[in-house]
């Protein structure tokens, strides 16, 4: 069994802890055995918490890589471009110190972190709309789409705001709901 998730380990994790922990209640002394009943019930209550507190505040923490159907949305959705730019400004040192380079490091990292999201953003955009444009008659919520497109609901909606500002999709509401349609 390959243990690639994140909230696999989470389960994996408390089951085992909670199995140790009943085993081990038998052979405390009997005074001990009701502080150690309080900590084996508060124990799941307190991984269930900070789960949904992770879950709520950092979703995109709980998928791999192997989770996206294309790893470089990864990238994008734990906003990966600081690190882009810092790697690729410490390789233009290197290379500066090498050959002696002498444009600004700090402008060309930039540029190239800038063009990886770019490049990145086109790709997602590229995938809603090639979803949507393959249901034409159908409206879609961004949260909806996410979820079919493995993708955060955040990420959509920038998606979906860059293809109504590029005139590919419209938007609208459906009683208290935003929705969106390709342009027919």
């Amino acid at each position: 069994m390959k243990v690639s998730n994140p909230l696999t380990i989470i389960a994996i994790f408390a089951g085992v802890a909670e199995s140790f922990a009943t085993g081990a209640l038998v052979l405390l002394p009997e005074q001990m055995q009701e502080k150690f009943i309080y900590f084996v019930m508060f124990f799941p209550v307190l991984i269930v918490v900070c789960f949904f507190l992770i879950l709520a505040l950092k979703p995109q923490v709980l998928y791999a890589p192997s989770d996206f159907s294309n790893e470089e949305h990864y990238l994008s959705a734990n906003n990966l471009k600081e690190v882009v730019a810092a790697q690729t400004a410490k390789v233009l040192n290197e290379e500066k110190q090498k050959d002696g380079l002498s444009s600004d490091i700090k402008a060309l990292s930039n540029k190239v972190a800038e063009r990886t999201v770019q490049i990145l953003e086109e790709e997602m955009d590229k995938k809603v709309l090639d979803y949507m444009l393959a249901r034409p008659r159908e409206a879609f919520t961004n949260r909806g789409l996410g979820h079919t497109l493995v993708m955060s609901k955040q990420q959509v909606l920038e998606s979906l705001a860059r293809l109504e500002n590029a005139g590919k999709v419209v938007s609208g509401m459906d009683e208290n709901t935003r929705v969106w349609q390709t342009k027919t």
